[in-house]
């Protein structure tokens, strides 16, 4: 029974002040790697296109490479949402920047810094999105790489990657990266990481694309897949010599 003078309309009003605001505690549908190197002519970034609900892979076309304007690329490893969250954010910002006409549009630099300030703000109000980006342009015949972390962490580089390409990719590419690279020869680099991480990295999927910018555009490649190999000694019996284990 409701207590007398209590009409329901504001029984519920105070029953939704109760609630408080919502905040993202941990991410449901999340992407892996995204590999990114400078070439002679511009740069190139690669990811898969697995979506993965907790350990399952329930998503195989999801798409984490995009155009950004005239001059930039974005990928994204971590949320799925969240990452369509930012996408809306930079829409409206370059959105914005046509609006001014003046000839000028925002370049890969510019775009790092804003979604440097962006990570950092959402960290500061303890509801982060939850994602590492890497962010690849050529403007002016200036070539641009770098990447944010969750938090606001960023830095440039010639080569970076996300999630375990970090600890896999990384090591390969201070080894066999130079500056001096053609795009073939850095798709060939690419696709040797991308091969490491689907053996190593159970969120991988054997279905990547790779992605191109220089300063006469973006060329993002149709989806496609890599030649395997399954039979080394280590991957048959992957136990042996592992004590206590099933």
């Amino acid at each position: 029974m409701e207590p007398v003078g209590l009409s329901s309309a504001s029984s519920k009003d105070s029953t939704s002040l109760d609630v408080g605001s919502e905040r993202n505690r941990y991410p449901y549908v999340t992407g892996t790697s995204v590999l990114g190197v400078k070439y002679k002519d511009g740069v190139a970034l690669a990811a898969d296109l697995g979506g993965s609900y907790g350990s399952t892979l329930r998503y195989k076309s999801v798409e984490r490479i995009k155009a950004i304007g005239k001059h930039t690329l974005l990928g994204a490893s971590g949320e799925i949402s969240d990452f369509q969250e930012i996408l809306r954010y930079l829409d409206e910002l370059i959105l914005y920047d046509n609006m001014w006409d003046d000839g000028n549009s925002l370049g890969p630099k510019e775009i790092h810094n804003y979604l440097n300030r962006v990570m950092y703000n959402r960290r500061n109000k303890f509801n982060p999105l939850w994602n590492s980006l890497v962010i690849g342009g050529v403007k002016n015949g200036q070539k641009y790489l770098g990447m944010v972390g969750m938090i606001g962490t960023h830095f440039e580089d010639n080569h970076v990657a996300t999630g375990f390409g970090n600890h896999l990719a990384r090591p390969i590419f201070r080894d066999e990266w130079r500056e001096d690279m053609t795009f073939e020869e850095a798709v060939r680099l690419l696709e040797k990481c991308l091969r490491v991480l689907l053996y190593r990295d159970r969120s991988a999927i054997n279905k990547f694309q790779i992605a191109k910018i220089t300063d006469e555009g973006v060329t993002i490649s149709q989806p496609y897949s890599l030649k395997t190999f399954w039979g080394f000694s280590a991957f048959k019996d992957p136990t042996k010599g592992a004590e206590g284990s099933w």
